[in-house]
């Protein structure tokens, strides 16, 4: 038997409280948003095409959320909600 547990990571702490618009955040950190191209090429083959990536969020709390989930069995599920809202959605997940 694998278990497999979900371990929130912050990657940004200095993301504003409530995300950032997707390009802008990328072009202050990074120069552009060129770094996600591989992320994205790769994403479409395994059906995730990040199609409304418009938000970079403050993690914070989706992490807490993560992290709750995870003590409770349901870590995979909300994993998989959180990724969609923002990657597919567009939803602000911060």
């Amino acid at each position: 038997k694998v278990a497999v547990r979900y371990r929130p990571f912050m990657i940004d702490p200095n993301t504003q409280p409530d995300g950032e618009d997707y390009l802008s955040y990328n072009r202050r950190r990074w120069g552009g948003d060129g770094w996600t191209r591989s992320l994205r090429e790769s994403g479409k083959r395994d059906g995730v095409a990040f199609a409304n990536w418009k938000i970079w969020p403050n993690t914070l709390h989706a992490n807490r959320l993560l992290m709750f989930a995870e003590e409770a069995g349901f870590g995979a599920v909300v994993k998989d909600v959180l990724m969609r809202m923002c990657y597919e959605e567009g939803e602000n997940v911060s």
